[in-house]
């Protein structure tokens, strides 16, 4: 294993260990570290394999909680795959503002299919929270707007201490420099 996959790897499972952390809800490193993976790991595999291992590492630290809902679980899951779908976008330009734009596109893409899968998982349910119309998918995505801020903050934080982080390792160690 190459060096730098080697120390990409390590941050990814480090930044994973803040959602251990208390914190806001949704206020966690996960998007941020598959948008990462996606920017700095070529390998397609690794790139989005690294960042479900990270979630899932720290689900099972947390004791799976959130897994009682599986149709939640896959989409939550699926959001951070077609995130890192996105870093792969930003591999060969990862200015300042497209990493910052990704990072709120990954906000708005977790923010619609999460509250989307919410709401329709709710149609089987004996007391639904939402109606079956549009009224209620707009009331399930109200509902979801303070959590959405806190999501909009980790990203943007995250993203700046792995992009930035890395690129500060990157100047000081020109090893870092080649590609995995």
């Amino acid at each position: 294993m190459n060096k730098k996959l080697l120390v990409v790897s390590a941050i990814i499972l480090v930044a994973a260990t803040a959602r251990l952390l208390p914190h806001a809800p949704n206020f966690t490193p996960i998007g941020a570290i598959a948008l990462f993976a996606g920017a700095y790991i070529s390998n397609r595999v690794l790139a989005f394999i690294l960042p479900l291992i990270a979630m899932i590492f720290s689900d099972a630290l947390l004791g799976f909680s959130g897994w009682n809902y599986p149709e939640q679980t896959i989409a939550v899951y699926a959001s951070f795959v077609l995130i890192t779908w996105m870093g792969m976008n930003m591999r060969e330009n990862k200015s300042v503002l497209r990493i910052g734009v990704s990072s709120l596109g990954a906000s708005i893409l977790f923010f619609v299919l999460t509250n989307f899968i919410v709401w329709v998982s709710g149609f089987s349910t004996p007391t639904p929270l939402y109606t079956t119309d549009f009224a209620g998918l707009l009331t399930c995505y109200t509902m979801a707007i303070p959590f959405f801020g806190y999501t909009i903050g980790a990203d943007l934080f995250y993203s700046m201490v792995l992009f930035g982080g890395y690129y500060l390792l990157q100047v000081n160690v020109p090893q870092l420099k080649e590609s995995i």
